[in-house]
């Protein structure tokens, strides 16, 4: 897919098939966000009871996101593979999920709403941190492997306080309901 529609500016290759699919998907997303099955999807998201006393069907409303978010994630993971030079098709999967959510909640977004601004802020920030461990890593320990450990270990403790804040946050929010219906009560 890098070289379908080929580009080369100031000596750079620039894989602009790559760069064409990425932004028609942003703009997908965009609007489908804006369609009814979108808006139910962001209904389902947020309490499936009161989507569900609205009349969505809730069951197909997440199938159908399950599918879309599936599909657009392999087509993810094939532009992924591709850059890496190598099909490994058996655990590569298990690699990018948790660098995907990583790269989401870096740039922002929360484990009930991200948008695509996230993503490109996150992608930045993620591979930022990509270039500057290994460096960071060699200058203050003496060796460029422990930055990737270090790497390894902020990924899994960002995706763990963005879930622990999320947990949080929702207690925090049932408990100032409860008050509030006592107080209505």
């Amino acid at each position: 897919m890098d070289k379908l529609i080929p580009l080369t500016v100031a000596g750079l290759k620039v894989p602009l098939a790559t760069y064409i699919l990425i932004a028609l998907f942003c703009l997908f997303i965009t609007w489908f966000r804006k369609t009814k099955i979108g808006q139910d999807m962001r209904a389902v998201g947020q309490d499936m009871a009161v989507a569900d006393s609205a009349g969505i069907p809730v069951e197909r409303t997440r199938i159908v996101a399950i599918i879309i978010s599936t599909v657009l994630a392999c087509y993810g993971q094939i532009i992924y593979l591709q850059n890496i030079g190598t099909l490994n098709t058996y655990n590569s999967h298990d690699q990018v999920g948790m660098y995907s959510i990583a790269a989401l909640l870096i740039g922002g977004a929360t484990v009930s709403r991200a948008n695509v601004s996230n993503v490109f802020l996150g992608v930045t920030l993620f591979h930022l941190m990509f270039i500057v461990s290994p460096a960071a890593g060699q200058t203050l320990i003496g060796s460029a492997m422990l930055g990737e450990y270090f790497r390894v270990f902020v990924c899994y403790g960002i995706i763990a306080i963005a879930l622990v804040l999320h947990a949080w946050k929702r207690a925090e929010d049932r408990k100032r309901e409860r008050a509030a219906q006592r107080l209505g009560g």
